[in-house]
């Protein structure tokens, strides 16, 4: 299996975007020693280690007085603001606006795999309003992906406040999500 990669515009999206101003000269020193420079040009893409490492400092820094799973969710969402911003976000979610939510959540590993090389998604609908996602997202990361793919959703689907990601399982290696919208909204 090829090394987990996260590319240059998901780390742009979460650490230069969407936490603009949040980073202290002191997280900025963390993340640096992690192995992510802010006052450098961004690499190609991050190693996953890295990327888990650089976003468990940033969680902790902003967030210290939440769960894990909390601040990890907040990361996803800021992420998917700050990936709004970037070239290849603002190209992305045009398309992803025209989409129906069945639709948007079956691109759900199309979409993930235009941010990482590694994203593997199985999804199976449970209705005509929900769907559940299995995707093979290792360790805490999987609350990123859980804000992450609450955000993009919320997004494409303005005012539907039925929206919702719920975990619902997970190993290792995978977590399964239960995906549900307002049918008809």
């Amino acid at each position: 299996m090829p090394e987990r990669l996260v590319y240059e515009h998901t780390v742009e999206g979460l650490f230069v975007k969407g936490l603009a101003r949040r980073i202290s000269p002191a997280v900025k020193q963390q993340l640096r020693q992690a192995g992510l420079d802010l006052d450098c040009k961004l690499l190609p893409a991050y190693s996953f280690d890295t990327w888990a490492r650089c976003v468990a400092i940033v969680a902790e820094a902003l967030y210290p007085n939440e769960l894990q799973s909390v601040a990890y969710q907040w990361l996803g969402a800021r992420m998917v603001e700050g990936y709004r911003e970037t070239f290849t976000g603002r190209l992305m979610f045009r398309v992803l606006q025209l989409l129906g939510p069945q639709r948007l959540v079956a691109r759900t590993e199309q979409n993930f795999r235009s941010g990482n090389n590694y994203t593997e998604v199985r999804h199976t609908d449970i209705a005509a309003n929900v769907v559940e996602l299995c995707v093979n997202e290792p360790g805490p990361t999987r609350y990123v992906v859980q804000g992450a793919m609450l955000e993009t959703l919320r997004a494409a689907r303005p005012g539907d406040l039925g929206v919702r990601v719920d975990l619902i399982d997970f190993t290792a290696e995978s977590v399964t999500f239960r995906v549900s919208w307002t049918e008809g909204a």
